[in-house]
């Protein structure tokens, strides 16, 4: 049987030999694989696919992060009909479960075409170096595991409350049978197997060799950030590096609780010094020139050309077909009591306007490409603290207040912490990303900012169900 991959070109190949508009190009073609894969530049093309697929916003591009997940996460108040039910956790209703059968359809169809890739690297090994082969195993395992998890995240219970209940299906290979189906304890192991392979095909990934952040261009009137400049950053970085994987493996470890291992792989990250907290200068600029997504803690964001319209449809009152004005379908609550009405703390001062969120909807974007962003330097800061809290309250500390010197100009230091405080500043941190709600997920949290005040958790508010086809047809 013939098999074939669905490829849409715009990433940027990984042996970095495109122009520099690589993501505003968007072909789509059916290509068969045999042919496809008799180059490596069929391999980066396969794995370009998998990027901006998702990069669109029925995935990473606004269900599973602005939109509905944070939606969950109470982030929004008087919320357009279309998210009542969200926001009331009701995932039975017709409109949620196709959203949600949606959502794994997207999932399962990305991993399948990962599959297909790891499994013409094998079959087709001699048409790559040694290096091409590890790189591009590498990526696709990284991301392999990355979609699994966020299934786990999304479908399973939490594993640390329920090692052993049905996880979800971890699909290692392409073809037409079902895979099985994992625990949850299962499905962590999987993620983290991937993830280590994958570490130790990417030894060798050319961010090794570079600091993203520090790319400038050169001009009569010096050293400049712009477009081009961003763009041989995003080289790097728009892709599943050696250090989001590890920053992944963080994630893994936290999950499962296994919080000396989490703590190791994100100071890897925080220490290689490929990436920096923000500096002030950065959004000390003119509109047009503010870096409003803080992108040199980005360690994994995925490019996409229209993310401010997916953010202008749910945050800004917009004009209908009729010329009637549509009011804010997702409009954000309690700003001024997050951020504590401090206009000092920069994610309020720039995120937010007159109580509008403008974090992704940039003056230009003529300079900083629009991304959003999958895993950030400060997470890594967030996850210590949270993760040595209870052994170590002196490095949470130190941590924690090392994260708000660079959101916070003239930050006082906190003299102690309490695990809420820590909660509140991940709140602070991660609107529109999709984080949040996780975060009350693997703690088991009380969730602030429902319309009728905090909204006291069950376990069913968690996990999304399986789709009806996957009951029927997975014989689940």
């Amino acid at each position: 049987m013939k098999k074939y991959v669905f490829i849409i070109c715009g990433f940027l190949l990984f042996n970095f030999t495109s122009c520099n508009n690589w993501l505003d190009v968007e072909l789509d073609n059916r290509v068969e694989d045999s042919k496809l894969f008799n180059s490596a530049e069929g391999f980066e093309e396969a794995l370009a696919g998998v990027y901006s697929s998702m990069s669109k916003s029925v995935m990473y591009g606004q269900y599973l992060t602005m939109q509905y997940i944070d939606a969950l996460a109470q982030y929004y108040t008087n919320v357009n009909s279309s998210y009542e039910d969200w926001v009331d956790y009701d995932y039975e209703i017709s409109s949620s479960v196709s959203i949600i059968s949606s959502m794994w359809s997207n999932f399962y169809s990305n991993i399948a075409q990962i599959n297909c890739i790891l499994e013409w690297a094998d079959e087709n090994a001699s048409v790559l170096s040694e290096t091409e082969r590890n790189q591009i195993r590498g990526e696709a395992l990284g991301l392999r595991a990355y979609l699994h998890f966020d299934l786990y995240r999304l479908f399973a219970p939490d594993v640390k409350r329920a090692p052993n209940t049905d996880g979800i299906p971890y699909n290692k290979e392409f073809n037409v049978s079902v895979p099985p189906m994992y625990t949850t304890e299962e499905t962590i192991q999987l993620v983290i197997n991937d993830l280590l392979e994958a570490e130790q095909c990417l030894q060798n990934d050319p961010i090794n060799d570079v600091v993203p952040y520090e790319f400038r261009t050169t001009t009569d009137q010096g050293e400049v950030i712009d477009a081009a400049a961003k763009n041989e950053a995003d080289k790097y970085i728009a892709r599943i590096n050696l250090y989001g994987v590890k920053a992944m493996l963080a994630r893994a470890y936290q999950a499962r609780g296994e919080y000396n291992k989490a703590i190791e792989k994100a100071k890897e990250v925080i220490d290689c010094g490929k990436f920096r907290l923000l500096e002030f200068n950065s959004v000390d600029q003119s509109e047009a020139l503010t870096d409003l997504t803080f992108s040199d803690e980005h360690i994994f964001a995925l490019r996409n050309n229209t993310l401010n319209d997916n953010a202008q449809a749910l945050f800004q009152d917009n004009a209908t077909s009729t010329g009637a004005t549509e009011l804010t379908r997702l409009p954000f609550a309690n700003v001024s009591t997050l951020y504590q009405s401090n206009n000092d703390d920069v994610r309020y001062s720039k995120w937010f306007n007159l109580g509008s969120f403008v974090k992704f909807l940039p003056d230009s974007t003529n300079v900083f490409p629009q991304k959003m962003p999958m895993i950030k330097l400060s997470e890594m800061y967030l996850l210590i603290a949270e993760c040595c809290y209870n052994t170590d309250p002196t490095m949470a500390l130190e941590y924690i207040n090392t994260l708000r010197d660079h959101r916070i100009r003239s930050n006082v230091h906190w003299t102690y912490l309490t695990k809420d405080y820590i909660y509140e500043e991940m709140r602070r941190e991660y609107p529109g990303e999709g984080q949040m709600w996780y975060v009350y997920k693997r703690n088991f949290l009380d969730i602030p900012g429902g319309l009728t005040g905090t909204i006291t958790v069950t376990e069913d508010m968690f996990t999304f169900p399986l789709p009806d086809n996957e009951i029927e047809y997975g014989h689940r």
